[in-house]
């Protein structure tokens, strides 16, 4: 459902720039950029995978200055947010709290046989939000009885009619209001249906829009690479490296199989039904039912995947697949429209730790103008990226020739794009060019307002979240994460939500 709500009122439908090195099968090589436009932001439009990643992520932000953010510092933070519904490892999930945590049902026979292939590789099936993550799984879903749970509904809901709370929707902040002696943050200007109004702050001014929202704002208010904002007469107040180290899970999502499994004919009313009931195919957002964690041989540390595999056994893409990602005529019509017709499941192929890294920019001082958004993905001088997701089609394309992928008689579908049919059909030149072509992200923008100590290495607020030279000022969001952690991103921006509230709270 997901891939629907990519195409309403409630995402703010940006697109990258052109690019040089991706996306280059989508219409004028820009890439859409979906991100939630509402109270609970992204979570309100995304596949609802909970992800939390890999202990390792956490000890290295840790290591690069940022003390309190190991995993033994995080992790009973995503314990206090969790309500979870599966039976998970023993001491790594959490009951009671906000955010419901539980599996779609019922199983497709793709996914079983994903699993079953995975068994027969000698691959162990694990609670990848638990003791270790290298392995398959189903999907820990954050939905209650099959119906999305954001993190509006699961957090601002409960609270909203709380005195000491005032929600204020169909607004835009539009600038930081900053001391230019005191370098103190005391509000911000907001246009609220079409007045332009101030809030103050007694305490502090807290950023939390988003990946792209966040650095925006930032150099809207003067805060941000003092070249970029002279050229565009906002006047300097912090020199900051916002817009950079812009990172993202880039993705394959092309690798397509036709089975001889044709899904049993249901009515209107048995759909229904089914969905009110919690399960069936309406209760899941894109029916990415399964995945798994993979170290290629180009992995660098021991435990810690380089390649996520999701499962998606549904061909239900329609003509919103081209809307929401923005694939051109030829592209879709070369490979999507073939997948409509047919009985297929995909395996998504994402890199998880890309070399690569890009920029976020102001198209104007206007708040109104969307940024520049240049991801640079598949970038890297040295190939590393493109070369690890040409291993993770290979790892897919071994997971797929199993005795449990042969019952569904799976084989991959022949739809090679125009610029890539001169290459020979499966060899690495023909998969680096549909890599080129094809490659996009899963809307996990990351590490635009990074933390660490030392703004000359790139950061942007100090282990607080506080930006370093301004006063009462704080970033929490996904902005700040140094490097992509290994899987899904709205987990992580939970618990830096709960850690920053406990961090204010002990503060005051």
């Amino acid at each position: 459902m997901n891939i629907y709500l990519q195409s309403s009122e409630f995402n703010w439908n940006y697109n990258t720039t052109p690019q040089t090195t991706s996306c280059l099968g989508m219409f004028n090589q820009e890439c859409a950029y979906a991100s939630g436009k509402g109270l609970g932001g992204s979570s309100i439009i995304n596949s609802l995978m909970y992800v939390r990643g890999n202990k390792e992520d956490y000890d290295s932000w840790c290591r690069q200055g940022n003390p309190g953010w190991s995993f033994k510092d995080v992790l009973p933070f995503f314990i206090k947010s969790e309500n979870c519904q599966i039976h998970g490892d023993e001491g790594y999930h959490g009951e009671g709290g906000n955010l419901n945590v539980e599996y779609h049902e019922p199983d497709s026979p793709q996914l079983e046989a994903f699993i079953e292939a995975n068994l027969e590789l000698g691959r162990k099936v694990v609670d990848y939000n638990g003791k270790e993550q290298l392995g398959v799984a189903k999907t820990q879903m954050n939905t209650i009885h099959g119906r999305r749970d954001s993190t509006g509904n699961a957090f601002l809901k409960p609270a909203s009619n709380r005195p000491n709370l005032e929600i204020l929707t169909h607004s835009l902040a539009t600038k930081i209001l900053i001391n230019s002696k005191t370098k103190a943050a005391y509000g911000i200007i907001f246009s609220h249906k079409g007045q332009l109004l101030i809030a103050k702050a007694e305490k502090e001014v807290i950023v939390s829009a988003g990946s792209i929202g966040s650095p925006q704002l930032l150099m809207l208010s003067g805060i941000g690479p003092r070249d970029h904002l002279s050229h565009l007469d906002i006047p300097v107040v912090k020199s900051l490296p916002v817009g950079n180290n812009f990172q993202d899970h880039a993705a394959y999502y092309a690798l397509h199989f036709v089975t001889n499994y044709t899904e049993p004919t249901t009515s209107l009313q048995q759909n229904v039904k089914e969905y009110l009931n919690g399960y069936g195919p309406l209760a899941i957002s894109d029916s990415r039912q399964g995945l798994g964690f993979f170290q290629t041989k180009l992995a660098k540390i021991p435990g810690v995947p380089d390649i996520e595999l999701v499962m998606v056994p549904s061909n239900s893409t329609t003509d919103f697949m081209q809307r929401a990602h923005h694939y051109s005529d030829v592209t879709y019509n070369t490979i999507w429209r073939k997948v409509n017709a047919s009985n297929t499941f995909t395996l998504l192929v994402i890199l998880l730790h890309p070399s690569s890294r890009g920029e976020l920019r102001l198209k104007s001082s206007s708040p109104y103008d969307y940024p520049l958004i240049n991801p640079r993905f598949l970038s890297d001088s040295n190939d590393e990226d493109i070369a690890t997701m040409y291993e993770g089609i290979k790892l897919a394309l071994e997971i797929v020739n199993t005795n449990a992928f042969r019952k569904l008689n799976a084989s991959l579908m022949h739809a090679p794009l125009p610029a890539c049919q001169d290459h020979e059909y499966l060899s690495r030149e023909y998969w680096y060019c549909q890599l080129r072509q094809l490659t996009f992200h899963v809307f996990h923008p990351v590490g635009t307002c990074k933390m660490g100590p030392d703004p000359t290495k790139g950061a942007v607020v100090n282990h607080e979240l506080k930006v370093h030279g301004i006063k009462n000022l704080r970033v929490a969001d996904a902005s700040i994460i140094p490097e992509a952690t290994s899987g899904h991103t709205n987990a992580p921006c939970i618990m830096i939500g709960e850690k920053v509230s406990d961090m204010i709270k002990n503060g005051n």
